[in-house]
């Protein structure tokens, strides 16, 4: 991420004297700074722009926030992935075209939280909770994990805290490379690097400021190498002409240079989205075609491929970690049980209440 790409820097008064709010404007010193009251004033200033949510990966508030962890807000009538999500920081200063916080924070500027003495005290409480079942917790839900580390040194926080924590996997996605600070200290079992991936067609036209697809591997095989578990997400996944050549592609190249063995799991998701989220695209990205196709309204009010295209998506990705001997690996998110029946032979005999734990996460 180039730090460059950021016009201002606002302060909330409340956290002015931070050590880590001193830590970012020294590293952006070039940046003006002001110290605010609040939000208001920055999304006043947003709203004036003739891109919002452009404007809105430009401008950085440094602040404060009562809590940080919650349970992953899964859509209503899908299997959950017993997921839980920190939200150290809110928005993403990458862009790409089908992403929902456009519409979720199209006036909110790119909030870190730096009082990490709360989080802490927040995950000692959490960590003392027994559980019967493993718990993964990421931070990729409102924001890239480590597009603002040279920012924040968030991931070397995070691994501290979560060092010796047994049954709590910390999950950092990403889709750049910018893995450095990580590679400077010892990993950790329970600390998986993951990355978002899309075919190479997918990435050059769709995500806008992420890091190549090879840029990606090359870091996940660097992580891997360190000692690091790492994941995939291929989500969304797109339909378009030439799709399952082109993802055929990318399953070969992961398993080209990556170990399988260092491989943890490997998530699934098909093209989904508000309803409002069509005009948003349609303003900003007025060249992008994959909202050019057949969709429905499902139960939970997003839009989707219909059913049997879905289906049949994952079925063909499937057959390709199959070939490799890791369809195991594979899980569905945010799927309805109708889908993960077909999907999964082995559970169509019972309920399936969660897409997790996998049995060699213990």
């Amino acid at each position: 991420m180039k730090q460059d790409r950021f016009k201002k820097i606002f302060i909330d008064r409340k956290v002015e004297n931070s050590p880590l709010v001193s830590r970012i404007t020294g590293k952006l010193s070039s940046l003006p700074v002001e110290v605010v009251d609040g939000p208001e004033h920055i999304r006043q200033e947003i709203r004036l722009a003739s891109d919002s949510v452009g404007e809105s990966k430009k401008l950085l508030f440094l602040t404060e926030q009562k809590s940080f962890l919650r349970p992953c807000p899964c859509t209503s009538r899908c299997v959950s992935c017993d997921y839980w999500n920190i939200d150290l920081q809110i928005n993403c200063p990458l862009d790409c075209s089908y992403c929902i916080l456009q519409v979720y924070l199209e006036e909110q500027p790119l909030i870190i939280s730096v009082n990490r003495g709360n989080l802490i005290e927040e995950m000692e409480l959490f960590f003392k909770q027994k559980r019967s079942r493993v718990i993964r917790i990421g931070t990729g839900e409102l924001g890239d994990s480590l597009a603002l580390d040279d920012l924040t040194g968030d991931a070397y926080f995070l691994v501290e805290l979560f060092r010796k924590q047994h049954g709590y996997h910390l999950e950092l996605k990403t889709k750049t490379g910018n893995i450095n600070s990580l590679l400077r200290i010892r990993p950790e079992p329970n600390v998986v690097l993951a990355w978002s991936l899309n075919t190479e067609r997918m990435v050059e036209a769709e995500e806008r400021g992420a890091a190549s697809l090879e840029e990606r591997l090359q870091a996940a095989v660097r992580a891997s190498a360190h000692g690091y578990k790492v994941a995939f997400h291929f989500d969304p996944i797109i339909h378009y002409p030439g799709w399952n050549q082109d993802y055929q592609q990318v399953v070969e190249r992961i398993f080209e240079i990556v170990p399988a063995e260092s491989i943890a799991w490997v998530s699934l998701g098909t093209l989904r989205f508000a309803p409002d989220l069509l005009k948003v695209v349609r303003r900003r990205f007025p060249q992008s075609a994959i909202f050019e196709h057949e969709f429905i309204r499902s139960r939970d009010g997003k839009i989707r491929y219909p059913r049997p295209l879905r289906i049949k998506l994952y079925q063909e990705l499937r057959k390709m970690f199959s070939a490799f001997s890791a369809e195991e690996k594979l899980y569905l998110c945010m799927e309805s049980i109708e889908v993960w029946n077909v999907f999964s032979e082995k559970n169509k005999r019972r309920r399936l209440s969660s897409a997790f734990p996998f049995p060699w996460l213990s």
